[in-house]
């Protein structure tokens, strides 16, 4: 039987002293008191306050007095509710004051991260190297065009003299050669160190963009237009060729006819051709990443290949790497970024997240500490850094994961300052980091232990959803934040007592998915979009099993199954996708074991899910050890149901396993070993072996009775 080691199990213990520095000594000195965040004046530019959202009306959840539980049979129990779809406020009124005091203080048992380092254990969480790789798109062969005999980036000085002649100013070691040619205004030749840099061409007057482009042959190319602050193209860079065509700002358009049809075409004033660099292939990969990862990741591939100083490239590869679920390339790019630039902070931020994606976590709190500490880092870069910290904290042990709100409010107030900026990267960047640490917020308080969480959940994914609807006002690029206000809606509301309709977030999360597929046609793009859909689908089918919605908790389970099981392969990189499909066959066979009674049914879902549950995994947004003991035990009593006893010990063994161990590190109460202890006695009873019968019997009873249990079953 595979039994779960302690190495497997256990998060890298981000240190205490770690986060309580980060939740204090960190803080800017000027920064205002939480407790007066409230009083400020609407005047301030806060776009907390400036959109009308977030004063003050009531006060946030306290913390419960009392622990409960949510299981799945046999620890599982079904809603007692009526189904009720959380509908939007009428009122535009909620509280500004962001205090961990207003939100609540969670009690010392919440799921987070514990104390040993991660290091050990890297061999064990090691991802082997994947069989499936991406799909990039191929670049057209590089072939500078070369004009009357001469190729920039390959003729010498004495090669263009001998091919030309002299230039008219007569002088040959110029830095640049001035021509005449018959037919064109000028041709000036640069050069760097004797060899040809570029040819700038001159026209007599201008000519149709698709003359020009027959003409240097470059129909098979790609270009990226350059714009104006005022958004108007005056030029097209072609990578591959090394050619720039710079429009006519005073020739207009002109009419091309193409077999009976006319359109408007631009006019080439003058023509650029240069030695094929790196700088035109990351202009082009930043202008198509939103729209084309496959094309973006190639121009960047070619960049770092070509400039093996280029930090940007490498992490702009990381971030659209780690998107598609590459983490492991990601991973490396990012840290060669943060070599080649180690007082960059937007480098090592994005190596933050990519080590915690990983589940290396002390390096990543490492790592995101040498940013809080920096005396020059920005403001955007350290509310960056403190939401990367609260994201590592609420994954930590009890005493840790207290600082995850507190940590989020400090992002929240420092990027609050600047989402009403003049510049707009710098807007659009602080949005959206006021969108992330809501929509994290709200989860936290949904998986703790709060009083009014089913009130307090929906107010901050509303604050989420308003912020993103005003972002995607603003750029409809933004398009991709709705659906993420979508799953982390769903996946927040698995965690309520009382249970929504999850029908009106799926709607949602489906229409913008439809949306942006009609937009996109890049298939590695639209796949981040379809994997979220399916973690939507994941969500509807957990809350539809708690609600007793039985056939369409199946129908949920199905689709998502549709959507994940072939992502699931690209995305193998992550330590907790094996986790996440495993959880997805568990999910859809606890609904016929639940609710249909159809343990035989139940069992084949189980068969897929078993193995990949079984396989150590970290703790991670997904990947919860209480949900998974659970699960395992869970699958135990099916398999005892089924006459398959030997296979139902193995797992329910693997779930109490898992839970002693979460128990130990502080992850989990020792109430969550009651049910698993009471089983395997039971278990053990009907085999007919009284000692381990008796003594897991005892473990339940000093559980019952609220005594510390002095050992663990081994």
């Amino acid at each position: 039987m595979k039994r779960f080691t302690n190495k497997a199990t256990r998060l890298a213990e981000l240190s205490l002293p770690m986060l309580l520095l980060a939740g204090s000594a960190y803080a800017e000195p000027n920064l205002p008191d939480y407790e007066q965040l409230a009083e400020r004046p609407a005047v301030e530019k806060s776009i907390l306050v400036a959109k009308g959202k977030f004063t003050e009306e009531e006060s946030a959840p306290k913390p419960a007095k009392t622990r409960k539980r949510r299981r799945l049979e046999p620890i599982a129990n079904v809603s007692e509710y009526e189904p009720e779809l959380a509908e939007p406020r009428d009122d535009d009124e909620f509280e500004s004051d962001f205090t961990s005091e207003r939100i609540s203080q969670p009690e010392k048992l919440r799921n987070t991260i514990t104390a040993d380092s991660i290091d050990a254990n890297t061999d064990e969480l090691a991802v082997e190297e994947p069989d499936e790789e991406i799909a990039v798109e191929e670049l057209v062969g590089l072939e500078a065009v070369t004009f009357h005999g001469i190729t920039p980036g390959v003729s010498l000085r004495s090669e263009v003299l001998a091919d030309w002649g002299d230039p008219a100013s007569g002088d040959t070691e110029a830095a640049t050669l001035h021509y005449q040619f018959e037919g064109l205004h000028s041709v000036d030749a640069t050069f760097a160190k004797d060899r040809l840099k570029s040819i700038a061409i001159g026209l007599d007057k201008p000519l149709p963009t698709s003359e020009m482009i027959a003409s240097l042959q470059l129909e098979g190319c790609r270009p990226v237009t350059v714009s104006d602050a005022k958004k108007s193209v005056f030029a097209q860079v072609y990578p591959e060729r090394g050619v720039v065509l710079t429009l006519s700002s005073g020739a207009g358009m002109v009419v091309a006819s193409d077999e009976g049809t006319e359109t408007l075409e631009e006019q080439v004033s003058d023509v650029l051709l240069e030695t094929i660099n790196p700088a035109a292939f990351l202009l082009r990969a930043k202008e198509t990443a939103r729209g084309n990862l496959s094309q973006s990741i190639a121009d960047l591939e070619q960049v770092a290949l070509m400039d093996r100083g280029s930090a940007e490239a490498r992490r702009r590869l990381s971030d659209y790497y780690l998107s598609v679920g590459k983490a492991i390339t990601a991973e490396r790019y990012a840290a060669e970024a943060v070599d080649l630039e180690p007082n960059n902070h937007p480098n090592r931020l994005q190596w933050v997240k990519c080590l915690s994606q990983l589940a290396r976590y002390d390096q990543a709190v490492d790592q995101a500490k040498k940013v809080l500490e920096s005396s020059d880092v920005k403001p955007m870069d350290k509310a960056r850094a403190f939401e990367e910290m609260a994201q590592l904290a609420s994954l930590g042990s009890s005493d840790v994961s207290q600082r995850a709100i507190p940590l989020h409010t400090k992002a929240i107030e420092i990027a609050d300052k600047l989402a009403n900026s003049d510049n707009t990267d710098l807007r659009h960047a602080a949005q959206c980091l006021l969108i992330d640490a809501h929509l994290a917020i709200a989860t936290q308080i949904a998986q703790g232990n709060f009083q009014d969480k089913n009130r307090a959940v929906p107010q901050w994914i509303e604050r989420a959803s308003g912020l993103t609807e005003a972002l995607i006002d603003e750029d409809s690029a933004y398009l991709p934040r709705r659906l993420q206000v979508s799953v982390s809606a769903l996946a927040a509301a698995t965690n309520l007592d009382k249970p929504i309709n999850p029908n009106l977030w799926i709607e949602e999360a489906e229409q913008t998915v439809t949306l942006l597929e009609t937009e996109i046609s890049d298939r590695l793009t639209c796949s981040q979009f379809d994997w979220q859909l399916g973690l939507a689908y994941l969500h509807a089918a957990d809350i539809e099993h708690v609600r007793s919605q039985a056939a369409s908790a199946k129908r949920f389970g199905k689709m998502a199954e549709e959507k994940l099981s072939e992502l699931s392969r690209q995305r193998d990189e992550l330590p907790d996708t094996g986790y996440t499909m495993g959880r997805l066959y568990f999910q859809i066979g606890a609904v016929y074991a639940i609710h249909e009674d159809d343990h035989e049914a139940a069992c084949q879902w189980y068969n897929q899910a078993a193995e990949l549950l079984l396989n150590p995994v970290p703790v991670t947004t997904l990947a919860v050890p209480q949900q998974h003991g659970d699960a395992l035990v869970s699958m135990g009593v099916s398999y005892w149901r089924t006459n398959e006893q030997d296979r139902a010990v193995e797992l329910t063994l693997a779930g109490v396993d898992l839970i002693e161990q979460a128990v130990d590190s502080g992850l989990l109460s020792s109430v969550s070993l009651a049910i698993p202890y009471e089983n395997l006695s039971a278990m053990y009873q009907a085999l007919g072996k009284e000692e381990p019968a008796s003594r897991y019997q005892q473990l339940a009873r000093k559980i019952s009775s609220g005594r510390n249990l002095d050992s663990s079953p081994k």
